[in-house]
């Protein structure tokens, strides 16, 4: 009995050691990941911390900036920042609605940037100052609130530990308060056709898979310009979704700022000084205008032949343009002038059929008609050989599905980027209904109504809604 005692009693005593090492070695295993996901939000925070003082840092510079090349370096720096900012935010444990304005004031950030770089006449007018004196507000706020997060880590804070219960916001999604701040009115972008947004994908598809060292890129920007080159000046790389060589360039006329993809040698971006030769060009392009008392204009592809001889000769100049950066079959698509610079968005037209998620925009100054700004994003993500682009239904049977109040006055077939993701073939009915112009799109393979846009009025041009 006693030696039945003893066995049972050894017996438990193993089975005790056995699920004490059990428990120790699960403890230290669960404290291990707990670490290391802890150590992942830190290490994401801190990032997110960097980005948004960087951002900060940019934007004062700006304010006191006026050199338009200078400007157009920083706000690229700027949009990189932004870029890094929202890969930070991903890895971070934030609820949703605070993730979501977060998200959204950075964004808006992002897409304020792009405006500028492409749209402007390559300076920051009164308006953007004021804006801009905004964001750095909201941004100094904002670094306010996350060093108070960083000066709680550095004496031993831990975020998975504040996170909430899920009923109670947590300490550590408050600090993204800050973010929410709807007082600033981020202008719209203007000088857009259709599409001008189109959705990009995550991959290169426009360009070869070639990459090119910093020479070769120096290379091309020779080749670009010639004997004009005064000074060329090698920035360094932006290492952000799109990794590029940039340059400033110094001409006998201008001074630009130049992005080659590090993948293809493809000229992505280049922003150059605006004429300042105002007077002459006002003259230039005063005997053009028909007395018309509007200072901006807008077009399509079906009025080309109807403008005036300027903006003829700067889309002309914009399809060279392209043509000598290996770009064949490309057409305005839409254009907009003011009285010192055309804004042309070109596409691929292949087949008759327009491939809008291809689109690059140019700008061109109207003085010296050169080209001084060009955006080519969307070509590089999206531009591929489209197979089987065959319609399913006819263009009698798509305009028998347009309105009735709609007066068209022109259909084509067109390839169109979707709402979230993807794209496809619809044919674009361009018409008016009570004095308003609108772009409507049917679906070619279902007949649906995929898209319906609509073109406001602005003093700056049309926009596209």
């Amino acid at each position: 009995m006693k030696k039945a005692f003893i066995i049972t009693v050894s017996i438990l005593s193993c089975v005790i050691l056995v699920l004490g090492i059990l428990l120790f070695k699960t403890t230290n295993s669960l404290t291990a990941t707990s670490m290391s996901l802890e150590n992942l939000y830190q290490r994401s925070f801190y990032d997110l911390v960097n980005s948004v003082n960087n951002m900060e840092v940019e934007v004062s510079k700006l304010m006191v900036s006026n050199d338009s090349v200078s400007q157009q370096r920083i706000l690229s720096n700027l949009q990189k920042e932004t870029q890094e900012a929202e890969n930070s935010l991903s890895l971070l444990p934030i609820d949703n609605q605070s993730l979501n304005e977060t998200t959204k004031f950075i964004n808006k950030l992002n897409g304020y940037c792009t405006s500028l770089i492409t749209y402007k006449d390559g300076t920051i007018d009164d308006k953007d100052y004021t804006t801009l004196g905004e964001v750095h507000s909201s941004l100094a706020n904002i670094k306010t609130e996350l060093n108070e997060v960083v000066n709680k880590l550095m004496q031993g804070y831990r975020i998975s530990d504040n996170l909430g219960n899920g009923t109670e916001l947590g300490d550590f999604t408050a600090s993204f308060s800050a973010f929410n701040n709807e007082s600033i009115e981020y202008p719209s972008l203007i000088y857009d056709g259709p599409f001008s947004d189109s959705k990009i994908q995550k991959t290169l598809k426009g360009v070869s898979n070639t990459e090119i060292s910093k020479e070769k890129a120096e290379e091309k920007i020779q080749k670009l310009f010639g004997n004009d080159i005064t000074n060329l000046t090698y920035l360094g790389e932006t290492s952000s979704v799109i990794k590029t060589y940039d340059f400033e360039v110094n001409t006998s006329s201008r001074s630009y700022y130049i992005q080659i993809t590090k993948q293809g040698g493809f000229l992505i971006n280049m922003s150059g000084n605006v004429s300042n030769d105002l007077a002459q060009k006002n003259n230039t392009v005063s005997q053009s205008k028909d007395n018309s008392t509007n200072t901006e204009e807008s077009i399509n592809i079906d009025s080309v032949n109807n403008i005036n001889e300027s903006v003829k000769k700067s889309i002309e100049k914009a399809k060279e343009f392209a043509v000598n950066q290996g770009l064949e079959n490309m057409e305005c698509v839409w254009s907009a002038a003011s009285e010192k610079v055309s804004y042309i968005n070109l596409a691929p037209i292949e087949d008759d059929i327009i491939m809008y998620p291809d689109l690059i925009k140019v700008k061109v100054d109207l003085y010296d008609n050169n080209v001084v700004g060009w955006e080519a994003t969307s070509y590089a993500y999206n531009h591929t050989t489209r197979e089987d682009l065959i319609a399913q239904i006819s263009l009698e049977e798509a305009r028998k599905l347009v309105s009735k109040n709609l007066t068209v006055e022109s259909e084509k077939l067109c390839v169109i980027p979707l709402d979230y993701v993807g794209e496809t073939l619809a044919y674009e009915f361009a018409g008016n209904y009570q004095g308003y112009k609108y772009y409507l799109y049917i679906d070619a393979y279902t007949g649906s109504q995929v898209r319906v846009l609509r073109i406001i009025q602005t003093d700056q041009g049309e926009l596209v809604l």
